[in-house]
């Protein structure tokens, strides 16, 4: 959230720190303040103060009451114990309103769980127009752009207390508002002329029949303000967070507004908005005829009040350092906080706003941030004697990847996400990964075929993979264990089938139960192009027949003697050589000529030919076949770069008396 320093100066009269204090006070003790950009020779047409704005990365326990100048004004108020006013401008009074109107105004909501609280308000007789300097200085410095008056009065109690506002044109509706879900295959065109087709998810703002607005989203065009309009309904609503969210995502739209509805606000927070909004809009678009209409407030359900009770002993045990009574006090009144003792209990009754305050932790939090976890000392560990409790699930799979690397296994982990499925996703990552799996078999049989392309690589004459995952069915989540083979390309031997069975016969003899392919889940699926063994099973099963894991070495865990190197992302390329040497030439001899002239660029290399051959005139000759593997970690290697490394080998070698490239 981008923050005017200018204007939460206001709410102090002044004596706010200095933007980098500020900067940080909140990255210490509250968030993120991510960058600081002085305005001061920013040329925005205006005759503006010096001003700096701050990106401010709200989190999510305090994006409820602090995606708001006041919100942010009041952490630093109870950081630097600097009281801020309630506003940061002073506002006329409802005595200066003019004459009430008659005009009749009703609030009907279908659904009470999903709009919270929506409150309804005609004023008539204002003229539209552009909006005084101060208030256009407010927006553009933070980056909107300036509309009208009654536009940006709304944006500005947004961006004041946080409570997201709209405005109808009162004489293009029905003098009703109908909060309810939209019809299948309805459509609105929004402020900003896309048209959205909607369904009954949705939740409307509507006049009982056309459609106005997308609740807590977007704006419709129906009721959209014009320079000639005279009459207006203001909205100040409250909707479930979850529904914003979802509405969101599903017609692509995000706004300052939905951003704020789906990180849930207090549903009081309308009826302080509709006032200060009001006093706004006669100030700036009223006129002597103007007229303000009674409040219509539909509240299905009042939100609570809430008291939460902790002790300076709880609070200093949460923390991890000694808090005192009049700690406590100081903090909760530098937050201004309603509080009373009772006994060795300070009971808070919760602000409206912060909804994050819901236990006692809540309280420590906030006692703990102000105090300043610097001041929180390193405690060493008490040492622990009791036996530790041995995990019987995670022994036994590491045993059966002891077993598996020693013969010859890799362990893969592939994606939950799949093309099909029985458990759909709401929001799925990709279209083409919108189910969660229901078996590791599909993934296995990916991984042995994408790799089976790649055996020279990865230095795998067979591929050889296993898998622990879970699994997910409409009946519930489960976990599973898969293990398959596969040749590639031209190898015949020695045969999937034969390879897994017999890891399944050395896994049965060394757990402790049977692991065999009648058991398997998936059998072994073989076809004339394409040869793999796999064989899947339910690891829960399985751990049922073993019995508890009583002691298990760790230290045995993981090999510490390796080390790894990054995995070059460029493809690889293949070249074979093989060459006749005189009989009792070292395989030493021929590798050295490579090693020197292949260079850098050759990452893999392997012997798999040698032999004798005795020519017509008696003389025997040893022939040495070698398969190269060249790569770089920068770019695409092409065709005449790796041709020119293999002719120059192949001339060293030729140079070599009796030495012959075949």
């Amino acid at each position: 959230m981008k923050v005017s320093y200018k204007w939460l100066n206001e709410y102090f009269e002044g004596k706010a720190p200095a933007p980098k204090k500020i900067e940080d006070l909140l990255t210490m003790h509250s968030m993120e303040v991510e960058s600081v950009a002085d305005l001061t020779q920013t040329s925005r047409g205006l005759d503006a103060e010096k001003d700096f704005v701050l990106d401010v990365k709200t989190l999510p326990n305090n994006n409820h009451s602090c995606l708001c100048h006041r919100g942010i004004a009041r952490e630093i108020g109870a950081l630097v114990d600097l009281k801020p006013n309630l506003y940061s401008r002073k506002f006329i009074s409802d005595k200066e309103f003019p004459c009430q109107s008659e005009r009749k105004l009703e609030v009907k909501i279908e659904d009470g769980k999903l709009c919270r609280r929506y409150i309804g308000r005609v004023v008539e007789n204002i003229k539209v127009g552009p909006s005084p300097v101060w208030l256009k200085e407010k927006l553009e410095t933070l980056g909107q752009r300036s509309i009208n008056n009654v536009v940006d009065a709304t944006n500005f109690v947004m961006l004041e207390i946080g409570q997201p506002m709209h405005a109808f044109d009162a004489d293009k509706i029905k003098s009703e508002i109908v909060v309810k879900n939209a019809v299948k295959g309805q459509k609105i065109t929004t402020l900003d002329k896309k048209e959205v087709e909607l369904d009954e998810s949705i939740l409307l703002i509507t006049d009982g029949q056309n459609p106005l607005a997308i609740a807590g989203v977007k704006g419709g065009n129906f009721a959209e303000l014009e320079i000639s309009t005279k009459n207006i309904i203001l909205e100040s609503a409250n909707f479930n967070p979850t529904l914003i969210r979802k509405t969101a995502q599903k017609i692509k739209i995000q706004t300052d507004a939905s951003k704020r509805y789906e990180n849930d606000l207090t549903s009081e927070l309308s009826g302080e908005s509709i006032d200060i909004l009001t006093k706004l809009i006669v100030e700036i678009a009223g006129t002597s005829e103007t007229k303000v209409g009674i409040i219509v407030d539909n509240y299905p359900t009042k939100q609570e009040k809430v008291e939460l009770g902790i002790s300076a002993k709880e609070a200093s045990s949460i923390i991890g350092v000694e808090i005192k009574d009049s700690d406590i006090e100081d903090i909760f009144n530098r937050f201004q906080f309603v509080w009373k003792k009772d006994g060795d209990q300070f009971v808070v009754t919760v602000p409206v706003e912060r909804l994050d305050l819901r236990i006692k932790e809540d309280l420590a939090e906030e006692i703990g941030r102000v105090y300043g976890y610097e001041k929180i000392k390193d405690i060493p560990v008490p040492q622990n004697n009791e036996k530790v409790k041995i995990d019987k699930g995670f022994v036994y799979k590491e045993e059966i990847r002891r077993i598996l690397y020693q013969e010859g296994f890799s362990e893969v982990i592939n994606y939950s996400f799949t093309d099909k499925g029985e458990v759909e996703l709401v929001n799925p990552m990709s279209p083409e990964r919108r189910f969660l799996r229901t078996n590791l078999t599909d993934g296995i049989k990916e991984s042995l075929e994408f790799n089976a392309r790649y055996s020279e690589l990865v230095e795998m004459p067979q591929i050889k993979v296993f898998e622990f995952g879970h699994v997910f069915k409409n009946s519930g989540e489960g976990s599973n264990f898969v293990i398959g083979v596969k040749n590639p390309v031209g190898l015949k031997k020695p045969k999937e089938k034969e390879v897994l069975e017999n890891t399944l016969k050395i896994l049965s003899e060394n757990i402790g139960t049977e692991f065999s392919l009648r058991q398997s889940a998936s059998s072994p699926q073989q076809s004339a192009t394409s040869e793999a063994s796999v064989a899947e099973f339910d690891f829960i099963k399985i751990l049922e027949k073993l019995p508890e894991a009583i002691e298990y070495d760790f230290s045995e865990i993981g090999d510490k003697t390796k080390k790894y190197k990054k995995i070059s992302q460029f493809p690889f390329m293949i070249r074979d050589i093989a060459v006749f040497t005189p009989e009792g030439t070292k395989a030493e001899s021929v590798f050295a000529i490579i090693e020197k002239e292949a260079g850098e660029l050759m990452i893999k290399n392997r012997l798999f030919d040698v032999f004798n051959k005795t020519t017509s005139d008696g003389v025997t000759k040893t022939s040495y076949a070698y398969r190269l593997i060249f790569q770089s970690y920068d770019r695409t290697l092409t065709d005449d770069e790796v041709n020119a490394i293999m002719t120059k080998i192949t001339e060293k070698m030729n140079k070599n008396e009796g030495w012959q490239v075949r």
